[in-house]
């Protein structure tokens, strides 16, 4: 059992024991009625605490049940996977994880509370990704966490740069230009900042004593500018390096 449920049976327990020591002084010169109450009562709780677990799956079951309804009326056209189908110790009763078929490594937890379903949190099953792989993250929680009702933004990976902990990538979300950066090491990783541009344009980004660039392939200028730190319009050439991310050191 888990902590939460030995305190639900310790509460009920304590409630009993008064419940019979109510009935001993109302029964006080009845002993026979009062050893037959406390017999049921005893037994009642030790019926009850057998059959819990059984409780618990049954209720599992109607709850997988429910969600199973709740995705095919929202979602006719998606095919979906339920995890936790079968109640197992440890699990929580009327929890799912749901995942749509076409992206295995993200979804999230349906509960299950009488009739309603709620999203109650989101869940990914990558593992810690290589320096390489960091703009995938991008994919969970690009503009607002994950949901069912979210439609996932189209990310590819164009180009990248690594120094260190320290690692840009250009890329396209949804057509548009982009650049990410972030800082990894064995310790840990996480988004220092994201840039995007309009489609068929470019971006620019300053950080960490270097200036990002990148212009879509599809861009008609010659040249992009920008206010960087120094609050001068700076201007790069970026007619032979479109769809490449550019790396320029500040002096």
């Amino acid at each position: 059992m888990s902590p939460s449920e030995l305190i639900y049976f310790f509460v009920v327990g304590v409630a009993i024991v008064i419940a019979i020591t109510i009935l001993w002084f109302i029964f006080r010169k009845k002993r026979r009625v009062a050893i037959a109450f406390t017999i049921i009562l005893v037994l009642g709780f030790i019926g009850y605490v057998l059959y819990f677990p059984a409780l618990k799956t049954n209720k599992h079951s109607e709850a997988y049940g429910i969600v199973s309804d709740y995705l095919d009326e929202n979602y006719p056209d998606r095919v979906f996977t339920i995890r936790q189908e079968h109640y197992e110790a440890g699990l929580t009763v009327g929890n799912f994880d749901v995942n749509d078929i076409e992206t295995p490594t993200i979804g999230v937890t349906l509960r299950v509370n009488g009739d309603e379903v709620t999203e109650i949190g989101t869940w990914s099953n990558l593992e810690y990704p290589s320096q390489h792989e960091l703009w995938r993250e991008l994919q969970s929680f690009y503009e607002s966490p994950y949901s069912l009702n979210k439609d996932l933004a189209e990310i590819i990976k164009i180009d990248e740069w690594i120094n260190g902990e320290l690692t840009a990538f250009a890329l396209t979300i949804d057509d548009k230009p982009a650049i990410a950066l972030f800082n990894y090491s064995r310790a840990g990783y996480g988004l220092l900042e994201l840039q995007e541009g309009e489609r068929e344009g470019y971006v620019i980004l300053e950080k960490e004593g270097y200036v990002f660039i990148y212009a879509d392939e599809r861009y008609s200028g010659k040249t992009v500018s920008a206010n960087l730190g120094n609050s001068k319009e700076s201007t790069f050439n970026v007619e032979q390096q479109k769809g490449q991310l550019i790396i320029e050191k500040q002096k």
